[in-house]
């Protein structure tokens, strides 16, 4: 067997093979063989029909096989012989397929781009510095006190924490979106998840009350096409609900699985928990600058099946519940975004893996089972959650987490520190 090695470029290689005609005889012989000894031919006992009458009947059929067989085979140790590790599905394609003639095909796929030097500096990094304050448990509290109530219709105007159910659509640069019309929609007058200005526009609104919202995209909006520039909703409020909050008592606390019943053991928890959140948050907001960094100063080529395949894993996070969702609803705005995020992520974890190589990292134990029982501290059962969380497949990514934090601090080393004091609803980017 002939074995050419092309590289394409830094992450794709064309490999061409040359499969001696021997070879390729052999497999054909012992694919009719095959045929012969399970072929039910009238006129011939099981098995015995003449090998020249199964190659007149299969002979085409025979010959598919074996070539499959033979390209399957040489192809596999043609990888082996030359030590590649290919990323992709080898993609297949015959040059020459002639009886009594050498095989030569080529297959083509990607394998890992080749890292040799990786750059980082940096002078400063900002770290957030937050105290987890009475006020942020009290939020918490309201919120899960909220999470419990029970709505009821009511037929007054609408007021401040009321849930109300519209219809709306938009009507942007002179164009009614009325065919795209929202119906039904829930909208706590306190959440805040809507443009500035919708929700107060609602207050005071009736059921069977219609209102044109007349409001503005925030300059910083996602869709840059729309920044900055007027809108109108045109709003049609259908009910009108009032919250009935629990009273926040020994009952209410027990319900969220506070043994005690105590308000002050709950506050406990949800401090402990946030506080847990907050180091959480930090940290990654330290990853976001270094590793943006990273990425910046070592530019490579990404394998192109890697981020297709990243990009259907991120479309799947955000996608969840929609186990038939098409990825034809896009636009090809969002498709490209997905991409593009998918390419940092590949590109980071193949960065992230290479240093940690050159560095002689290895992951750290102890610092994996800490991360497997702070997961499971959150759960009723932690010990059976433990025992999940170490399952081989499970714990490997939990190793791949502490090895980018090792990485982290690694990186971290020469850099200098600023701290920046900030509220824990800044740091978590909440409108209060």
């Amino acid at each position: 067997m002939q074995v050419s090695v092309e590289k394409v470029n830094n992450v794709e290689r064309r490999l061409t093979i040359v499969v001696p005609a021997n070879q390729v005889e052999e497999a054909y012989a012992r694919q009719l063989d095959k045929l012969a000894k399970k072929a039910n031919i009238k006129g011939f006992r099981p098995g015995k029909a003449p090998v020249s009458y199964i190659e007149q009947r299969f002979g085409d059929d025979a010959r598919k096989e074996a070539l499959a067989e033979v390209m399957q085979k040489s192809l596999y140790e043609a990888i082996t012989e030359q030590d590649l590790k290919p990323v992709s599905q080898p993609q297949v394609e015959p040059k020459l397929m002639m009886p009594n003639q050498p095989l030569e095909f080529i297959a083509s796929f990607e394998v890992l781009p080749d890292i040799e030097n990786i750059q980082f500096s940096m002078s400063t990094i900002e770290k957030p510095v937050t105290e987890v304050t009475s006020d942020d448990v009290d939020r918490v509290v309201e919120q899960l006190r909220k999470q419990y109530a029970k709505w009821k219709l009511v037929n007054r105007p609408a007021q401040e924490k009321d849930r109300v159910v519209i219809d709306y659509y938009a009507i942007f640069e002179g164009k009614s979106d009325i065919e795209n019309k929202i119906e039904n929609f829930p909208l706590e007058l306190s959440s805040k998840v809507m443009l500035p200005g919708f929700e107060e526009g609602l207050k005071g609104a009736k059921a069977e009350e219609e209102r044109t919202l007349n409001l503005s995209f925030p300059a910083d909006f996602p869709a840059a096409e729309r920044a900055g520039k007027p809108v109108d909703f045109v709003v049609k409020i259908k009910q009108v609900f009032e919250a009935d909050v629990p009273e926040l008592d020994d009952d209410f606390v027990q319900k969220l699985g506070v043994k005690s019943g105590k308000v002050d053991d709950l506050k406990d928890q949800i401090k402990q928990s946030l506080e847990q959140e907050r180091d959480r948050l930090v940290k990654e907001k330290l990853k976001e600058q270094v590793f943006r960094q990273l990425l910046e100063q070592n530019p490579i080529d990404v394998p192109r099946s890697l981020v297709e395949r990243e990009a259907h894993n991120i479309h799947d996070e955000i996608y969840p519940q929609h186990q038939h969702h098409d990825h034809h609803q896009h636009s090809n705005e969002e498709m490209a975004a997905f991409n593009d995020v998918a390419k940092k992520r590949v590109s980071l974890g193949l960065l992230i893996a290479e240093y940690a190589k050159k560095a002689n990292l290895q992951v750290n134990k102890d610092r994996v089972n800490q991360r497997i029982q702070e997961i499971a501290a959150a759960y009723e059962h932690p010990q059976e959650v433990i025992a999940w969380l170490s399952s081989p497949e499970r714990r490997n990514g939990i190793e791949a987490q502490v090895m980018e934090d090792q990485v982290l601090d690694k990186l971290m080393e020469d850099v200098s520190v600023t701290e920046k004091t900030m509220s824990y609803a800044e740091l978590k980017g909440i409108r209060i």
